[in-house]
């Protein structure tokens, strides 16, 4: 008589803790890589904003070259108030200062805001000088220098000094 019963199909033990392994090995390979691959984002983001700012801070300097190195000047630029708030003044180097025509020098944490927002375009990361409360936290150095602190990783920075126009991203 030919056997009835049913044969139960299914994973032995030996396989499910084989395959949990190999999800083990992918797993440490692949989390340590989607680690990098978000820092680089990051820094790659850094990288372009900081590229974008120095270009904005080159074609305020180029304007005042093109006018003749005329010195410090109070609202040199005209910029829309919905930008940065008033017209951005130069420095005696011809790099920003502020837009709110108070200043010749960059000297506060306020002026930091101002060059972030006028040589910025629309659309730009948000700049604040209370911690948590935009994309980049601002600080003034002294010494007529800023500093824009990147708030997903405040290790990351980029500083702008208005004596030079250099502008440093540290990463």
């Amino acid at each position: 008589m030919p056997d009835t019963r049913i044969r139960q199909r299914g994973f032995t033990l030996i396989e499910l803790v084989a395959v949990i392994v190999v999800l083990g090995i992918v797993a440490a390979i692949a989390v340590p890589r989607f680690i990098n691959f978000f820092e680089g984002a990051i820094n790659a983001n850094m990288v372009q904003i900081a590229a974008n700012y120095k270009a904005g801070v080159d074609q305020v300097n180029a304007k005042w070259l093109a006018a003749g190195s005329p010195g410090p000047k109070l609202n040199f630029i005209p910029l829309p108030a919905a930008q940065a708030g008033g017209d951005l003044s130069v420095n005696a180097n011809g790099w920003p200062a502020d837009t709110r025509g108070v200043s010749l020098t960059l000297n506060s944490g306020n002026d930091c805001l101002d060059v972030w927002r006028a040589v910025l375009s629309p659309g730009a990361p948000s700049v604040s000088l209370t911690l948590g409360a935009a994309d980049f936290h601002t600080q003034y150095l002294g010494a007529n220098s800023c500093r824009y602190r990147n708030e997903k990783d405040l290790t990351k920075h980029i500083e702008f000094n208005s004596n030079t126009g250099i502008v440093v991203t540290n990463l």
